[in-house]
């Protein structure tokens, strides 16, 4: 498998400021341990299968679509320093013959817990605490995967209204404090969490229409259809 160069993967992510790590034992110790043999490996494919093989299962269980794309889409892997974070580069083949990349952050760098904690899935929670800190693509940094935890705000506090959007819980809908923003489709439709869905569900907000659906099935067609999306 050959390397995608450094101007390639920038291209894939070009609103993001991306500072590469060499492949030096010097500058692979910025990594955490476990992502170390990425950093130093010669070859992409060995960097792909190895970045892979980090994955906890339960969350590639819960995006079987997306989980089959990491291993058949993806053509390189490469450590850099995304806003003084640690991440890897996922570069994937998508739907055009050109690529599209995720960042995946370093899960040291998770930092508080986020709000309604406990509503998270268990796979998802795992993911977040082990794997990656936040799996993103898009030019807003917070779209087509699981958000970084700092970023994961209440949908009130995101459009600006921390005690509440006004107007918004008329009709006895989920009030906009308790839903939790954690990622979009890069545009006007938020994917949020909240205490008071059912287990296993997730709400997609869309100009104030919540309508809950399974969260793994939501999730897994929401990164898919990145490879399509030009955002």
């Amino acid at each position: 498998m050959t390397a995608i160069g450094d101007a390639q993967v920038e291209r894939t992510l070009p609103e993001w400021s991306l500072a590469f790590v060499e492949p030096t034992a010097a500058q692979a110790a910025q990594l955490p341990e476990q992502w170390r043999p990425i950093a130093l490996a010669a070859d992409a494919g060995a960097r792909c299968r190895l970045a892979r093989s980090l994955w906890s299962r339960g969350f590639l269980a819960a995006v079987p679509r997306f989980a089959a794309a990491l291993a058949t889409r993806c053509a390189d892997v490469r450590a850099c320093i995304v806003h003084d974070c640690p991440a890897l580069v996922y570069v994937m083949a998508d739907d055009d013959g050109g690529h599209v990349s995720w960042v995946g952050y370093d899960p040291r760098e998770f930092g508080p817990v986020p709000e309604f904690w406990q509503s998270f899935p268990a796979s998802l929670r795992v993911f977040l605490r082990e794997v990656h800190a936040g799996f993103v693509s898009g030019a807003d940094g917070a779209s087509f995967g699981p958000a970084r935890p700092v970023h994961m705000v209440s949908l009130a506090r995101f459009a600006g209204f921390p005690e509440g959007i006004p107007g918004w819980d008329e009709d006895g809908r989920i009030a906009s404090t308790r839903l939790l923003r954690i990622t979009s489709d890069g545009g006007n439709l938020h994917y949020c969490l909240s205490p008071d869905l059912a287990p296993g569900d997730i709400a997609l907000v869309y100009e104030g229409d919540i309508d809950p659906a399974d969260f793994g099935t939501t999730l897994d067609e929401l990164m898919m259809s990145r490879f399509e999306a030009r955002t």
